[in-house]
Order: structure tokens, then C-alpha cells, then sequence
């Protein structure tokens, strides 16, 4: 079981209505997140426990988050829709001030990712017996441009396969295509643990770079 921790739901749930309201009427959006609340608490409770102060954990309440919206929507949102609201609510203005201003481009910025990323995988590593199914890293230095990593363990992955659910799964690696975007970034993606591949895998590579290396 993963923790509830109200912030994630207090964070993003602005956001989602916004987004919400852009499709559905007002009646629908009062239903849609009352019944999200309830459904998040669920899915949370299913979850594997990553450790709450896991520094990768907030990818896996995100996705959690959102597609709470969808259980909670008694049919009225379909996979393509829910794309659509996180395509909406991850291009929200002031969202994207709250989450800073970041562009890979810039060789500082990605840097600090990089950073960030072998911190997050030294945390999994030092922490792998007490939870054994949060990510597991690998990194490969081969590309010119850039910065190129892959999973060969994903708890997103793993609870949607442990609930049948397995179809839903790649919806949230298109999650991944829409936050790296805001960085101005672009993600090439060749495999992913959701179309049955031994990993997934991250080469992202700043958007003023035509034809990365």
C-alpha cells in the first residue's frame, strides 16, 4: 500500500478540473472528482509501498492521480480522453510556473537532470530491500547528444499489470512524452516494459536538436 498524502490531490486537482471543464459540463465535473477522490484513496491502497519519501515517487502518485479521473468518471472519460485532459492540464500556464522553468537545452539544466537521476537511482539502490519494486536504473553514456537512460523495473508498469489493467499502462508513458516536453526537450522512446519490451527506455535530447547523435 502507498501512503495518501493529500498534496499530490490538493496539487493537481485544480488543474485537472480546469481541464475537465473543457469537455465535460458542469454537473459531469462535480460527479467526475468527487468520485476521484475516493477513487485515488483505492488505487493508492493497491499500489506496491516505494517508499513515501522515495524522491521517484511522486511519478507514481501522478499516474495515480489521473487515472483516478477516469475510474471516477462512471464511463465518461476513455483512454483517449484522459490523454487529452493530461495533454491540457501539463500545458496549464500556471501549472508550468509552479513546476519551474526548465530547458534542456541548456547544458546546465540538463546537467541538474542528469544529477537528479543518478541521485534518484543511488536512492533505489541503498533502499532495494525495503522496497524491492521501486525503479530500477541503468545508464548508457553512448549517445553524443543528450541524456540516455533505461528502467528494467517500473512500479507504474507493475501495478497496472497486477490489476488487469495492463492496456491502461501506456497512457502514462505518453505521461512522459507531455512532461519532458514542457522542459523543452524531446523524448525518443524505442521500448517500453507496457508493450511487453525488457525496458523502457529514455533518450531525451533538447528540442533545438534536429537530428540528435
Amino acid at each position: 500500500m502507498l501512503k495518501y498524502k493529500p498534496i499530490y490531490w490538493f496539487l493537481m486537482k485544480p488543474f485537472i478540473k480546469r481541464a475537465l471543464k473543457t469537455k465535460y459540463s458542469k454537473e459531469d465535473v462535480t460527479v467526475i472528482v468527487r468520485n476521484a477522490k475516493v477513487e485515488y484513496r483505492k488505487l493508492l491502497n493497491k499500489a506496491d509501498d516505494i517508499g513515501e519519501k522515495n524522491p521517484m515517487a511522486s511519478n507514481l502518485y501522478f499516474c495515480l492521480l489521473f487515472f483516478s479521473f477516469m475510474q471516477g468518471s462512471e464511463g465518461k472519460i476513455t483512454s483517449e480522453d484522459l490523454k487529452e485532459i493530461m495533454r491540457v492540464t501539463l500545458s496549464d500556464p500556471l501549472l508550468l510556473n509552479l513546476m519551474g522553468k526548465k530547458d534542456y537545452n541548456n547544458p546546465k539544466d540538463l546537467k541538474k537532470f542528469k544529477e537528479t537521476i543518478h541521485k534518484n537511482s543511488q536512492w533505489a539502490e541503498c533502499h532495494r530491500k525495503e522496497y524491492p519494486e521501486t525503479w530500477k536504473f541503468n545508464f548508457d553514456d553512448s549517445h553524443q547528444d543528450g541524456f540516455y537512460y533505461y528502467f528494467t523495473k517500473c512500479p507504474i508498469a507493475k501495478f497496472f499489470k497486477d490489476n488487469n489493467l495492463e492496456e491502461i499502462t501506456p497512457i502514462f508513458c505518453e505521461l512522459d512524452h507531455l512532461t519532458i516536453k514542457t522542459r523543452k526537450a524531446k523524448l525518443y522512446r524505442y521500448k517500453t516494459l507496457a508493450k511487453g519490451d525488457e525496458m523502457c527506455d529514455f533518450w531525451i535530447v533538447g528540442d533545438k536538436i534536429k537530428n540528435p547523435k
